[in-house]
């Protein structure tokens, strides 16, 4: 299961998952878990993408969840996928999304 260490984590990967219309993200953060490593794949290209979103959010001031900074939130959930994927066994496909980012 992911486990989240604060709840505005989970709301704002679900926010971002919503303006990507990301359905397959949403569905793993709904079932809380990724099966198989294309999965592991998808989520981890999601959380790159959703960096890139949040720093354009950020630079124009757009708060997100209600939240105006989310800087330090990306990190939280950096690790918190991180963590997630190294501990199922999916570190490489972390790393290889890390490396294209």
């Amino acid at each position: 299961m992911i486990n989240y260490r604060f709840e505005e984590e989970k709301r704002i990967v679900l926010h971002y998952a919503g303006v990507l219309d990301d359905q397959r993200t949403l569905g793993i953060i709904e079932t809380g878990s990724v099966n198989g490593p294309d999965e592991a794949e998808h989520l981890s290209r999601f959380f790159w993408e959703m960096v890139g979103l949040s720093i354009n959010d950020s630079a124009l001031e757009v708060p997100v969840c209600g939240l105006n900074e989310v800087d330090t939130w990306i990190e939280y959930i950096m690790d918190t996928f991180r963590s997630y994927l190294y501990i199922k066994g999916y570190g490489r496909e972390w790393n290889r999304q890390t490396e294209l980012a």
